[in-house]
């Protein structure tokens, strides 16, 4: 059961299913350049999704958020390089299945929709055939034409595309931005998947467009009781749509809780940051930058990653790097100095 408050979604414990569909551990993903330089784009990540949650993952460009998704599908190709860790779906661990096994779950039990409007389109191919590839590449039985037509116009129904019949014979360049990731929605949920990956599915559509694709998401996942990862930069997208949230930070999760304790009482230096340069959630007359760049990936500092960054920093910072430790029930952060921290106050 999902209860709203004002426009952040937060799970009733009480009737939440508690069957583990997810669970990353210690995942790590580099990336080499012709130097054979590692670039550790994603180090260390950990974290479990339940049936029915929906994880929004928080952070700037270039942390690892995009990658992340890729390295769960094992979708990385060279110069890229999953070095170790571990992704159980369902109590199998995906990094031990031969390639066919996998294939086999890709576009059947997890769907993804990319960050591109077009991304994975083929422009000289309609609807009918982008939409019902993930079908007709998974079904047992060869499906006949009139069989993948007559279910690719009613999932473009479901997605609220108008005259779903004539959308299924047009092409890319035929529709709209907004259109098009609809049929990327409607395509990633042809197979009702266990699990729905989503990257930055309203990023580059305008304001009214990803008013209705983020309503569209939130009806798709309570009728299909869906399981999602959700990626964006947006701070009222992940409150809207999720129910936990993971902060990213130079390729580490640096907190990570329910919705609620994550947006009322962030305790890391950086979700603050974020938080504060906000011009729609920083609280009144407070709004402010976050000093410094972020690091280069090639040279990450010593210890804490964010500490050159950070007002709070002491010596010990810039030594040791922290793990992820239990704030309050369900709500993990990493600082050595989350206790000296002030209290964020939230004014929303």
């Amino acid at each position: 059961m999902v209860k709203s408050f004002g426009w952040i979604s937060l799970v009733d414990d009480s009737k939440a299913e508690k069957e583990l569909i997810l669970e990353v551990k210690d995942l790590r993903t580099y990336i080499y350049d012709e130097d054979e330089i590692v670039l550790k784009i994603l180090e260390g990540i950990n974290f479990k999704l339940y049936k029915g949650e929906t994880l929004g993952i928080l952070g700037p460009s270039g942390v690892g958020k995009s990658l992340l998704a890729l390295s769960i599908l094992k979708l990385i190709k060279w110069p890229g390089k999953i070095e170790g860790g571990e992704v159980f779906f369902k109590g199998t661990n995906l990094f031990k299945l031969d390639e066919e096994s996998f294939d086999d779950l890709r576009g059947k039990e997890i769907g993804l929709v990319m960050q591109n409007t077009t991304g994975g389109m083929d422009p000289l191919r309609d609807m009918t055939y982008t939409t019902g590839q993930p079908y007709k590449v998974h079904a047992e039985d060869e499906p006949v034409k009139a069989e993948i037509k007559a279910l690719v116009v009613s999932q473009l129904g479901k997605v609220s595309l108008p005259q779903p019949t004539e959308t299924s014979d047009k092409y890319a360049h035929q529709m709209s931005g907004g259109e098009n990731q609809r049929v990327k929605i409607a395509t990633a949920l042809m197979n009702n998947p266990t699990l729905l990956i989503a990257d930055e599915p309203v990023s580059n559509l305008d304001t009214t467009v990803a008013r209705m694709i983020m309503n569209l998401l939130a009806d798709m996942k309570e009728k299909f009781n869906l399981t999602m990862i959700l990626i964006a930069h947006n701070l009222g997208v992940i409150a809207e749509l999720s129910d936990k949230v993971a902060i990213m930070y130079a390729g580490k999760i640096i907190e990570i809780g329910d919705v609620e304790a994550m947006y009322y009482n962030p305790r890391h230096p950086f979700t603050q940051g974020l938080f504060f340069a906000s011009p729609s959630i920083a609280p009144r007359g407070k709004l402010k930058p976050i000093p410094g760049v972020e690091p280069d990936p090639r040279k990450y500092p010593t210890g804490c990653h964010f500490h050159p960054r950070c007002e709070y920093a002491i010596e010990k910072c810039s030594i040791d790097q922290p793990s992820l430790e239990e704030n309050e029930k369900n709500h993990f952060v990493a600082c050595w100095r989350t206790k000296d921290i002030p209290k964020y106050e939230a004014d929303f």
